[in-house]
């Protein structure tokens, strides 16, 4: 099974346990709304701001415990770190903004 994506050296792919369910990818076209005395607002480009990539999904016990904590190490590094999709391409180099856990006892 070809992997998803990686991150620095972490693999996201079903063969590994670590498959995402869903991915988001925000970026915005750099425009602004410029206020003006009396008048309509202006448009303008200010530059684009950095993207985001939201990733969800769902690890299960200590398997995905331990998937969690090696990428809160990469996390911790606080470095940016190569992503690349399941096609190989290289899509820049990224931050881990937040990491965040939900677990529930059945």
């Amino acid at each position: 099974m070809p992997q998803m994506m990686s991150l620095g050296g972490f693999v996201f792919s079903l063969s590994e346990g670590t498959p995402y369910e869903g991915l988001q990818r925000t970026s915005d076209g750099g425009w602004v709304a410029v206020s003006r005395y009396g008048q309509k607002p202006l448009s303008q480009n200010t530059g684009q701001q950095l993207e985001n990539i939201t990733l969800t999904g769902t690890w299960f016990q200590s398997q995905g415990m331990s998937h969690l904590a090696a990428l809160r190490t990469l996390q911790n590094k606080r470095q940016p770190l190569v992503l690349a999709d399941g096609y190989g391409n290289n899509l820049g180099q990224w931050t881990i903004k937040r990491l965040q856990e939900k677990q529930e006892c059945a």
